[in-house]
């Protein structure tokens, strides 16, 4: 897989992955969700009509598959990436107003619930320390604590992070960034965005979902949109000899009920 590509597809794990590592993503996470089993709009479309996209240019098809998820309600987002000895994964349902999820790398597992404003966050048992390792020693030896005081709570962090640096710390300026890949529009804006030049390869299908392949100039990397119905992506894929992976999109505009957890623990408790 171009190594841009895989960046761009591994953007909801990038920063886990370089947190315990410098990895991209790979092996897949299993979370489940309230809207797994909603209505899958773009995984099962046979009564869809042809929206006729894959006569259109490269850049056009991209640019309205872009617009339609943009407006769409929400999505399921999944994908594996292997790059090098680094395995990794995102398992995540992003709604509007609601997200939830997990994000995997290198035996860290980190689970988010995002409602009414608020994120929440939840790490494998003696995870913190190799979470904020990257910060340093000051930042290990924080995460040693924090696993201690937090053991299987919910860590809160607050709508208003204006004092994240007096509450936090590193703890909660490393968080605050891990909220941002469980927003929808922004996920989805880094994922399908890729750099370089684009063609139109082929017709085809995914899972059974008719659609037309984009493949990047070196033929490494291809994008699947669906030609039936709204032009939702439906699979980002590629392959190269120091990596490979695939994210899937599915579950378009499903409803999204994300109940905030009950045993949590305020961040600015931690101090």
């Amino acid at each position: 897989m171009d190594r841009m590509m895989t960046r761009r597809i591994a953007a909801g794990a990038l920063a886990l992955s370089l947190l315990v590592g410098g990895g991209v993503l790979a092996g897949c996470g299993s979370s489940s969700s309230s809207s797994e089993t909603a209505a899958q709009t773009a995984a099962n479309p046979p009564d869809m009509p042809a929206n006729g996209i894959e006569a259109l240019p490269a850049t056009e098809i991209l640019a309205k598959s872009q617009a339609t998820a943009k407006a769409a309600s929400s999505v399921t987002v999944k994908g594996t990436i292997t790059e090098g000895a680094v395995e990794s994964s995102l398992d995540l349902v992003l709604g509007t107003n609601a997200s939830e999820g997990t994000i995997t790398a290198e035996g860290v597992e980190l689970s988010v619930k995002i409602v009414d404003g608020k994120s929440y966050f939840k790490a494998s048992s003696g995870s913190w320390a190799t979470l904020l390792g990257s910060a340093g020693a000051e930042g290990k030896a924080a995460g040693n604590k924090i696993d201690g005081l937090v053991g299987d709570k919910w860590l809160l962090l607050s709508a208003e992070p204006g004092s994240l640096d007096d509450a936090g710390g590193v703890l909660g300026v490393t968080l605050a960034g891990f909220s941002g890949f469980f927003q929808k529009d922004f996920l989805l804006e880094t994922l399908l965005s890729p750099e370089g030049g684009w063609t139109v390869k082929t017709a085809g299908d995914v899972n059974g979902t008719p659609v037309v392949f984009l493949e990047d100039t070196k033929g490494e990397s291809t994008l699947a949109i669906q030609t039936v119905g709204e032009p939702y992506p439906v699979q980002a894929k590629g392959g190269r000899a120091q990596g490979s992976g695939e994210i899937s999109f599915t579950n378009w505009n499903a409803p999204v009920n994300v109940t905030a957890p009950a045993d949590i623990l305020d961040i600015s408790a931690l101090g």
